[in-house]
């Protein structure tokens, strides 16, 4: 049994209604505490699907699917379960699939706390309702059990146990994009000794991580996008952006005091690994910052593509993204490139993921 099995078809219908939403889908993502008092990792519950799709101004939106098969527990019950758990998270809205069918009024009840209950039914007609195919298996990301192929990929490597747990737990829930994104550049120069560019499980891993980077940076962008003005000068740029991505000006003062006082890398200013290559890639997109979920999607089925095969059906379906705009392969690349040097991975790795990128 894979990890993803239980509950495994209504996970699967969620996954779906989450990509013809256009909303990019994390299968069970791990809820931690608050605090961190023990030794140990405390995990309070997981969600089985979370929805990110950026709306209105670019901003993400996040809604919750709880799926239950069984009936331990009443449908309103339930709903103030997923109200709890939206609130705690800090996610926008709720879903939850109920093997029995739930009466009108815990239904609109349920609707006051942003949480809609559903049977398999009336949650199929409603993604008819976006997409008249729905739930077809339109695409790599709509299979549980192609989740499962590059869950194995992880689990076969145990070095990148700390990799998914960032980009398969973290990312989803975070609300500080710029501690995480430094958090995961980190963990590739931890790991940069394991990665292989001839092993296809590496490049899926490697390809699932750029995925979720893209996440974070559908968040970063906006807000760059936001404090970019054309007539700033490259030092100015620069100097806002190193502030922002380290949580703030203070933040930055306080690590560059600390890296003077302990003579860490020679008095030199505090910077992020390979910063000219990531100042590079902002400049690319933020001129249209609103596409790079897009890339989080195609990277996504690269990387399920990658460890399981290819799929005709699916390969055009990845063509037809492409053909959408031509910044998504440019995205991809350059966020890549910027991961592997950032990282300081095999060059390598860079060129297959470039080769993959423009080949399909």
């Amino acid at each position: 049994m894979g990890k993803y099995d239980k509950d495994r078809y209504y996970k699967e219908l969620a996954i779906r209604y989450c990509l013809v939403r256009g909303a990019v889908p994390f299968l069970e993502v791990v809820v931690p505490s608050v605090a961190d008092l023990s030794d140990s990792v405390e995990v309070l519950t997981d969600i089985d699907v979370l929805g990110v799709v950026t709306v209105g101004d670019g901003s993400l939106r996040r809604t919750i699917f709880d799926c239950k098969t069984t009936n331990k527990m009443s449908s309103v019950n339930r709903a103030f379960w997923a109200g709890g758990l939206k609130d705690y998270t800090g996610c926008d809205d709720a879903f939850v699939i109920l093997k029995t069918k739930a009466v009108h009024n815990h239904r609109i009840s349920a609707l006051s706390i942003d949480v809609d209950l559903h049977t398999e039914e009336s949650f199929k007609d409603l993604g008819k309702t976006i997409d008249p195919a729905f739930p077809a298996d339109s695409c790599y990301q709509a299979s549980v059990d192609r989740w499962n192929v590059v869950y194995d990929c992880y689990a076969a490597n145990g070095w990148s146990e700390q990799l998914f747990n960032l980009v398969r737990n973290a990312v989803p829930l975070t609300n500080s994009p710029w501690s995480l994104f430094r958090r995961i550049i980190a963990a590739l120069r931890d790991v940069r000794g394991h990665f292989d560019p001839e092993k296809v499980p590496h490049i899926a891993i490697f390809l699932d991580v750029l995925a979720s980077t893209f996440v974070l940076w559908a968040a970063l962008g906006r807000d760059i996008r936001r404090f970019y003005e054309p007539t700033m000068d490259k030092a100015a740029f620069e100097k806002v952006l190193r502030y922002y991505l380290w949580g703030g000006k203070e933040l930055y003062q306080i690590r560059q005091q600390m890296r003077e006082r302990t003579g860490v890398g020679n008095g030199g200013s505090v910077e992020l690994p390979a910063w000219d290559a990531l100042l590079s890639f902002t400049g690319l997109i933020v001129a249209a910052p609103q596409g790079l979920l897009e890339c989080a999607h195609v990277c996504r089925e690269m990387s399920i593509r990658t460890a399981t095969g290819p799929n005709a059906d699916h390969d055009k379906t990845i063509a037809e993204r492409f053909k959408t705009s031509s910044r998504l392969r440019q995205f991809s690349a350059a966020l890549g490139d910027y991961l592997v040097a950032g990282g300081n991975l095999p060059k390598d790795m860079g060129r297959k993921i470039e080769s993959l990128l423009f080949m399909t």
